[in-house]
């Protein structure tokens, strides 16, 4: 078989290969245009103006289980397509209902204002526009990859971060502000959701089969109550846990620390939970079917397996030469945000694994047990800020944050995993293998950067990282 019909042959595969292939396929060239923009836009911005702009939009994760009430997570299981489309109108009415009552906060409570006076400032005001774009299109997404509208959603996702990369290109020529990050944030979300409308609106009609019922509405609302009396706060409080140190980063050390910080973790974070993102909405569907026909354990396993290996090279190569790649792409100013990200880096590589799992809760119906679990996470993230935040070094602050973040992440997947049905072997033998490959030419990588040339450095982690993902496709019989 040649290349080429190889290559075709893994978007022909209907079972779950191909749908998340059409989804990275947007979400890779997405990923190129924000990592491109970003060697610019951290040369145009300074540190201080991403800590503004990435502390209004952690409000945006934090808030945004609140607004759907988590009701999204109903789309996938009727199996009745009228059912299905009514949970989409009623989790649109309650994301319309809280924005509109939140900018009604916001732009009327003085208290509500001078709590953000010294972080996000006159910027929270933008939050409910953002917080509405956001959720409309995630939510939207979700109901076309129930319709196996894939190509769509790969198109959206490439004008979500076209449009939010010009809007912060263009602005930041012309007069750079923190404004500009928020809004460009606004308008990507908004023009993704748009370029959805028109295959929304067909889907729904169809679905539908005549006219939407009020009583129907509220029949879902009834017999899906357990996401928000579960889900929404455990959705809640894991978005808060991986924000939280945004939130509580400004109290002591400034928005400008704040903004290495968080630059840096979105570095890593972003591009990995895109691909998470893209492998969750396929999982969440099929994981229903495997469940139903007695084969979630194999099915989990497999994609534990392939999330590991997807995380693992981007995650050990910033750790080990993050310093020589962040100066080389973005400057030397960025250096302090290679050396934050260290610390943290594991748990962001358990944060993109445990991601997608936690769609085994609703697949189970175990919401109350991932609310135990979530509240259990809080708990130990909060008491590793506080502990690292005693002696007002950023640097044990962030060793306690990454040991706890890492702790509550690697307990959630031993406990999703066993819940599916998988055994002890199933769960180690990825972590196993990937370091046992990746470790030689990790080894490599840190000599080079002992030479003092960052750019060499930045070279040899790109060639090595294509490298070991070559040796692990080829000996899992992935090519």
């Amino acid at each position: 078989m040649t290349l080429r019909k190889r290559i075709l042959a893994l978007f022909e595969d209907s079972a779950f290969r191909a749908p998340v292939l059409k989804l990275l396929s947007g979400n890779g060239i997405a990923f190129v245009i924000a990592y491109l923009a970003q060697i610019v836009l951290l040369r145009l911005y300074p540190d201080e103006f991403w800590g503004i702009a990435d502390y209004v939009t952690a409000w945006v994760s934090i808030l945004a289980p609140v607004a759907s009430l988590r009701y999204e997570d109903a789309l996938m299981l009727p199996q009745d397509r009228r059912k299905s489309a009514h949970a989409y109108l009623l989790t649109v009415s309650s994301v319309m209902v809280f924005c509109s009552v939140l900018l009604l906060v916001l732009s009327t409570s003085d208290s509500a204002m001078s709590f953000f006076a010294n972080k996000g400032g006159q910027w929270m005001l933008i939050l409910p526009m953002a917080l509405m774009a956001n959720r409309l299109a995630k939510i939207t997404e979700l109901w076309l990859s129930r319709q196996e509208a894939f190509g769509r959603i790969s198109a959206a996702q490439v004008t979500q971060a076209g449009s939010m990369v010009g809007v912060r290109l263009i602005s930041g020529f012309i007069k750079p502000g923190p404004g500009a990050l928020v809004w460009g944030f606004v308008v990507g979300f908004a023009l993704s959701f748009v370029s959805m409308s028109r295959k929304t609106v067909v889907t729904l009609r169809a679905s539908f089969s005549g006219r939407p019922s009020w009583t129907e509405i509220k029949a879902v609302a009834r017999r899906y109550r357990r996401f928000p009396l579960f889900t929404m706060p455990a959705a809640m409080i894991s978005g808060l846990i991986t924000r939280l140190p945004i939130l509580f980063i400004p109290e002591i050390f400034g928005m400008a620390v704040l903004g290495q910080y968080s630059r840096g973790f979105s570095i890593l974070f972003v591009p990995l939970s895109l691909l998470a993102a893209s492998i969750a909405q396929v999982f969440f569907v099929r994981a229903v079917e495997a469940h139903r026909d007695g084969g979630l354990a194999a099915f989990t396993g497999n994609v534990h397996a392939r999330l590991v290996l997807m995380a693992f090279w981007p995650t050990a190569v910033l750790m080990v030469a993050g310093g020589d790649i962040f100066a080389t792409l973005f400057g030397e100013d960025w250096r302090p945000g290679a050396t934050y990200l260290s610390y943290v880096a594991p748990w962001i590589l358990l944060t993109v694994v445990a991601s997608p799992l936690t769609r085994l809760f609703d697949v189970l119906e175990r919401q109350r047990l991932e609310l135990l679990i979530t509240v259990i996470s809080l708990i130990v993230i909060s008491s590793a800020l506080w502990l690292g935040s005693r002696g007002e070094d950023i640097t044990r602050l962030l060793v306690y944050l990454g040991v706890g973040g890492a702790l509550v992440r690697l307990g959630q997947i031993i406990w999703l995993l066993s819940l599916a049905g998988c055994s002890l072997g199933d769960m180690v033998r990825p972590y196993v293998r990937y370091i046992a490959t990746g470790a030689p030419l990790l080894a490599i990588v840190w000599g080079v950067g002992m030479l003092g040339l960052p750019w060499l450095t930045t070279l040899t982690g790109a060639v090595f990282g294509i490298v070991f993902l070559a040796v692990s496709a080829f000996r899992e019989k992935l090519i």
